[in-house]
């Protein structure tokens, strides 16, 4: 089990759906090779944003302490003003990468070879797959939407990109004959909000049903079953 914090009307759960943080490394500054051993593969600043993400999901952008990634990191606070100006900024940069993340998937879907259902298919798989890798990017967007989020930060033009783009796929196929007359938004955002609920707050609501499958077996559970939905809502009275 995972440890509940209450935030407002929200409560957050850390379990296997969200990988534990790496070990706090001990107080002082870190040696070389523990350094090297923490981070192999990856640059500084991504490992701050990787960090970053986990704390603004589990603790939100207001209780996040910016001494506290640095010290999962292995760097001195200081050091990352060296990539990132503020903590702000350091969110805005957690938020582009989960917006960049999905735009790639959404274009990679969209552009494969395919039927129209086929494809639609492929993007709603290819969703669950990065939503169960990034649990924390989804928990991010749900504390902001609770208006935990730097003051005056307004995300919605990133989201307006990603919904227009497979809103017009929709709207595309319903032209070609392929698809039925559904409400594209309506549609988008209800999976958006049945996927990013099972990885965010289904531990909370459920907690023993989760806990009687295995992690492969529930992101299964949902792309089968969130394809099933869609595929039912799309096919439904469309030409043949």
């Amino acid at each position: 089990m995972g440890t509940i914090r209450p935030f407002g009307s929200l409560c957050t759960m850390q379990t296997i759906s969200n990988p534990p943080m790496p070990p706090r490394p001990p107080r002082g500054p870190p040696s070389r090779r523990s350094h090297e051993h923490e981070h192999v593969g990856r640059g500084t600043r991504d490992a701050i944003r990787a960090v970053a993400a986990r704390f603004f999901a589990d603790q939100g952008y207001h209780g996040t302490r910016l001494h506290e990634i640095a010290e999962y990191v292995g760097i001195q606070k200081a050091s990352i003003f060296h990539y990132f100006a503020s903590k702000e900024e350091l969110f805005r940069a957690v938020l582009e990468e989960g917006h960049g993340q999905t735009e790639a998937i959404i274009r990679r879907a969209l552009a494969a070879e395919g039927g129209w259902l086929e494809r639609a298919r492929g993007l709603l798989e290819a969703y669950v797959d990065l939503v169960s890798a990034h649990p924390e990017q989804a928990k991010i967007l749900l504390r902001h939407s609770l208006g935990d989020a730097p003051d005056g930060y307004d995300g919605r033009s990133d989201s307006d990109r990603l919904l227009s783009l497979v809103t017009t796929f929709i709207a595309d196929g319903q032209q070609a004959g392929a698809f039925a007359p559904v409400d594209g938004p309506t549609l988008v955002l209800g999976i958006v909000g049945m996927v990013a609920f099972f990885f965010t707050s289904a531990p909370v609501v459920a907690p023993h049903w989760i806990l009687d499958l295995s992690y492969e077996e529930r992101i299964e559970h949902v792309r089968r079953h969130v394809v099933a939905v869609v595929e039912r809502a799309l096919a439904s009275g469309a030409a043949t």
